[in-house]
């Protein structure tokens, strides 16, 4: 898990904190990655073969789901997936993020609307319930993708920086997410504006941006605020906002005879969802 920042200031508050922490964040680079609105899945590699895959679960358990992650079409199931690559460690376990694009999620539901079946409301949910059927043929009827981000463990191998990690993830055939390095903090603010500004041609879903330190061991050196990682932090993109038109109030009676009103209101889909409905407690 991240903590989150929802403006400049925050992220500002971040560094600085940091920085008193350790005074060598105040050089310190940075890499900026598209948070990226999907399921966190963690892949494990035993001689360069896939052995075992799970959600991330609580960060410790997570549920297993080797069969149906290898049904997805960017998962390598050897690496490196180029036979000229370096020779992968005995050992290695990668995270990830498995979500459905955009485009895809589109024609999903086309051709699930054509064939008289019920379509889903967003990618994220569809995603995540994809990975978790009992059935892995289900789960490769959904065009589910991945992106590399980090490495769990590598049995033999060291990486000094978040930069060099995503190389390394390339370089064994992992598609990783478009990411900028960043000399500064406000290089790394200007990175954030940048993919603010591009959310809706990324191809998938996203509710923001993370910055990591780029020196892995520094990162690791500031430890955690409960289980969110001071070396990170997701700054979370302002929350779309759409108009519709008031219908009117209806009232629910409670099992005690409780009245709660709330707002009917003309059907708009905002961020994957319909919204046909809104409290009123406040």
């Amino acid at each position: 898990s991240l903590a989150n920042a929802f403006d400049e200031a925050g992220v500002r508050a971040w560094y600085e904190r940091l920085c008193k922490l350790d005074e060598r964040v105040t050089t310190a680079q940075f890499v900026v990655e598209p948070k990226i609105d999907g399921l966190t899945v963690v892949l494990h590699y035993e001689n360069g073969i896939f052995v075992t895959g799970a959600t991330r679960g609580d960060g410790e358990v997570g549920e297993e789901i080797t069969h149906n992650l290898r049904t997805i079409k960017t998962l390598p199931l050897r690496i490196p997936v180029n036979n000229g690559g370096t020779i992968p460690p005995p050992y290695f376990v990668v995270r990830c993020e498995a979500f459905i694009a955009l485009a895809d999620f589109d024609r999903l539901n086309r051709r699930l609307e054509e064939a008289g079946e019920k379509t889903y409301q967003n990618p994220r949910n569809t995603a995540a319930g994809a990975l978790r059927q009992l059935d892995p043929g289900l789960t490769a009827q959904r065009p589910l993708k991945l992106l590399a981000y980090a490495i769990v463990a590598s049995e033999g191998m060291a990486f000094g920086t978040q930069w060099e990690t995503l190389k390394y993830l390339s370089s064994m055939g992992f598609p990783v997410p478009e990411a900028q390095l960043c000399p500064t903090l406000g290089d790394a603010l200007a990175a954030y504006h940048r993919f603010y500004n591009e959310r809706d041609h990324l191809g998938y879903e996203a509710d923001g941006a993370v910055i990591k330190i780029n020196d892995l061991n520094l990162a690791s050196s500031l430890g955690y605020v409960g289980k969110d990682p001071r070396g990170a932090l997701a700054f979370k993109f302002p929350a779309r906002e759409v108009t519709t038109r008031f219908i009117g109030i209806s009232v629910n009676v409670g099992r005690t005879g409780v009245l709660t009103p709330y707002a009917r209101l003309e059907p708009v889909e905002i961020g994957g969802v319909i919204v046909k409905q809104a409290t009123l407690h406040n």
